[in-house]
């Protein structure tokens, strides 16, 4: 029986794949894979609409991270994703938050959890589908940033830590250019995802859960990113200063513990 319903559905079978292949020819998909990933996404009623193969076809490429489709989807979908935040009337910090989360989550794995555009059925256009994510991704953006307005605001001087010892104090006066210089430099040079996960979570204040539900990973998973984004940058940070000031190593160390003490509050300064 399986043999019989194979044969049947092997000629409209090769016209979907005839017809993805005529929009991408270059994308490094066999036939074999791309037509295993059709049936995949096949409902009961059959294969879905050939008006969507290609679609479909750029979906599976990208969620097979070929840099070609990956490359395309973006120069194709970008307008989209703009028109979506021009719409919505978000700023253009806002917007770029959105937009690198949106990527993120459909474009990249994370262990062995596939991009979420796996999970593009070919229900609908390809591009109603990822300006739907895209309205979600800025909408959870949006509700957190009014949760964060309704807040009471907290100055930086109450959130400093308890007060120094005298010779902390001497360094952090001393050196404060310095601090701020580092750590600017080191907010420069990490990635995108490291620098939006900081911003978003210490500037516009998304809880790690919400962090996680953005870009389609757990709790424990985006903990863990937030943990090695703000260790990336403290390491930077000292390194910049080690390279700026020359002090000693004992300084240095003075100098460390001070990053590690105000880079909340330095950070959040920086990040709204």
């Amino acid at each position: 029986m399986a043999d019989l319903l194979e044969a049947e559905l092997e000629p409209e079978l090769r016209a979907f794949v005839a017809e993805a292949r005529r929009h991408w020819p270059e994308f490094a998909v066999s036939d074999a894979e791309f037509a295993a990933y059709v049936r995949e996404r096949s409902g009961p009623g059959g294969l879905p609409l050939v008006a969507h193969a290609a679609d479909l076809l750029l979906a599976c490429a990208c969620a097979r991270g070929i840099g070609a489709a990956i490359e395309a989807f973006q120069k194709l979908y970008e307008p989209t994703v703009r028109r979506v935040c021009s719409r919505r009337r978000v700023d253009a910090a806002l917007a770029d938050d959105a937009r690198q989360a949106l990527y993120e989550r459909l474009l990249v794995s994370h262990g062995e959890q596939p991009p979420r555009i796996a999970d593009y059925k070919a229900q609908g256009r390809l591009e109603g589908w990822v300006a739907t994510a895209a309205s979600t991704t800025l909408l959870m953006l949006q509700r957190a940033a009014t949760r964060r307005r309704e807040q009471p605001e907290t100055s930086a001087t109450n959130e400093l830590p308890g007060a120094l010892d005298p010779e902390l104090e001497f360094i952090r006066g001393r050196y404060k250019a310095q601090l701020e210089e580092a750590i600017a430099a080191a907010l420069s040079d990490l990635g995108d995802r490291e620098r939006t996960l900081l911003r978003l979570h210490l500037g516009e204040r998304l809880s790690i859960d919400t962090l996680g539900a953005m870009y389609g990973v757990n709790r424990a998973t985006a903990a863990r990113w937030l943990v090695a984004a703000r260790q990336s940058l403290l390491e930077r940070a000292r390194a910049a200063m080690r390279a700026s000031i020359g002090s000693s190593e004992e300084e240095l160390e003075s100098l460390a513990l001070l990053l590690q003490s105000q880079l909340h509050v330095s950070l959040a300064r920086r990040l709204t």
